[in-house]
């Protein structure tokens, strides 16, 4: 929540760390000092190339543009200057029921995140920040797609300071909620906090295994046959006909790059019912996935992969995304890759269910009993992998299964269906045949069966009818598959 500021109650309020103007503008100072040099590289290299043969010409360095130098000289001057000025008007409180953020000199505005809202907290040190030893407390709050909030930056460990008691604070205040909500039966034993709680190793994914997973994946193909293909038209002197490939070439290998150094050193850890994840090479990341707000799971295994064994998994979660609102991490993956021991075993911990972790391994190595696949007409629409679509409704969860290249296992437990809708395309109605979506949280994973039978997909939109109610899950309940669901909207 922003509202304008007109209060000059400062107390309280506690401003970032100094360098953080010079850490943010760092970038800016040196594009453009990069951008100078490049400038004067090229001048010198066309006055060298327009010298005559013997011959004399003028100096390059007769014209040095010292206003364009000035000009550049005042620009970062007046950048640094407007970051101090930021900076000095920029300050944060933890209030009582709020998180609260002071910004501007002119135009004054204060931002209020209640307690009640925040989603997730996370810890996140780009490079410059390592380098000078500072971090940034990033909180993620339910809302639209701006909303988070930045404290930075402050010292390592008073940002670490930060996260914990604002964790503690979102702990304490749903605990209040539920007491508020319905009278409690237990006993005198005081409850557990994030900041007592002992942290449980789950999951470290070696170095080597992320490097071979980006070995092993469709860019790193596609930039196999690039080069081959360039090395064949280099031969017969054909090479600029590539040219316009470039870009694309040039997108794969920066997302091949982000991907080892998003993930590099991948550590998850269980507190409490927080799951805890460390990651990053050049810049570091610690996020905090609360379990009761996991809503579908998904794991997928690329052809490239399925002699090593090894599966990613993606997760939709209730008003935040991992890594908090970044652009480069809101693809909700959990673990990029992991084998399939390491997988099932996270699964047991996020549905919190062993039942559902069993379905799904059934579902990896066979047909299960219980399992509605398509019918053999469908093969017309999926001649490869119809045997392999379905779904298996189990006791908490209903697990689908599709793909044939790309293999996917989706785990969407019932009290976490919104709702439920039966699609029919031109030739799926002349082969009697239906799609099956639901509707969770919006998220990477969009869990559906296509193609099946009608009375089977009518038989499934029964059965979430039947396993789920109107009732909301209590606060503080189980997570993971929890037989009574947040909320149910049903639609036909």
């Amino acid at each position: 929540m922003t509202t304008t500021s007109s209060s000059d109650d400062l107390e309280g309020f506690v401003r970032v760390h100094p360098l953080t103007p010079f850490i943010r503008g760092g970038l800016v100072v040196l594009g453009v000092l990069g951008y100078l040099v490049s400038q004067q590289v090229d001048r010198i290299a066309g006055a060298m190339s327009d010298l005559p043969d013997g011959g004399e010409g003028g100096a390059p360095g007769g014209d040095f543009p010292l206003v364009q130098i000035g000009l550049v000289a005042v620009s970062v001057l007046g950048v640094v200057l407007l970051a101090v000025l930021s900076w000095w008007f920029t300050r944060y409180r933890l209030g009582d029921e709020s998180l609260e953020m002071r910004r501007g000199a002119i135009f004054r505005s204060l931002r209020e995140v209640p307690y009640n809202r925040i989603q997730a907290v996370d810890l996140v040190r780009p490079l410059l920040a390592r380098l000078t030893g500072l971090a940034e407390v990033r909180v993620e709050s339910a809302g639209g797609g701006d909303s988070h909030v930045e404290i930075a930056y402050l010292r390592l460990a008073e940002a670490e300071d930060v996260r914990q008691r604002i964790l503690g604070l979102v702990r304490q205040v749903g605990v209040q909620q539920v007491g508020a909500q319905e009278d409690t039966d237990g006993g005198d034993e005081p409850e557990r906090t994030p900041e007592t709680e002992p942290e449980r190793h789950l999951l470290s994914v070696p170095p080597g295994r992320v490097v071979a997973s980006v070995l092993l994946s469709w860019e790193t193909v596609f930039l196999g046959v690039f080069f081959v293909a360039a090395g064949i038209l280099a031969v017969l002197d054909l090479l600029p006909v590539i040219g316009g490939i470039l870009p694309f070439v040039a997108l794969n290998v920066m997302r091949a790059i982000l991907r080892l150094t998003r993930w590099y050193g991948l550590t998850l850890g269980l507190r409490g019912d927080t799951l805890t994840s460390q990651r990053g090479l050049t810049d570091t990341r610690t996020s905090s996935v609360p379990l009761h707000r996991v809503q579908a799971l998904e794991i997928g295994q690329s052809v490239l992969w399925r002699r090593a064994g090894w599966w990613s998994l993606t997760v939709n979660i209730a008003g935040a995304r991992i890594g908090s609102a970044s652009s480069e991490d809101s693809d909700s993956v959990l673990v990029p890759v992991a084998t399939t021991r390491e997988v099932l075993d996270l699964l047991e911990v996020v549905t919190a269910d062993p039942d559902t972790t069993a379905d799904v391994a059934s579902l990896i190595v066979r047909t299960p009993e219980g399992f509605v696949g398509q019918p053999r007409r469908a093969r017309w629409l999926h001649p490869f992998a119809w045997r392999r679509i379905g779904y298996l409704p189990g006791r908490r969860a209903v697990i689908t299964r599709s793909g044939l290249a790309t293999r996917r296992l989706q785990v969407v437990p019932w009290g976490r269906i919104q709702s439920l809708t039966l699609a029919r395309g031109l030739a799926a109605r002349r082969l009697g045949l239906a799609d099956v979506r639901f509707i969770s949280t919006v998220g990477p994973v969009s869990p559906e069966v296509k193609h099946l039978a009608t009375d089977d997909a009518q038989l499934l939109g029964h059965l979430a009818a039947r396993h789920a109610s109107h009732a909301r899950r209590r606060s503080g309940g189980p997570v993971g598959c929890d037989p009574a669901p947040d909320r149910v909207d049903w639609s036909r």
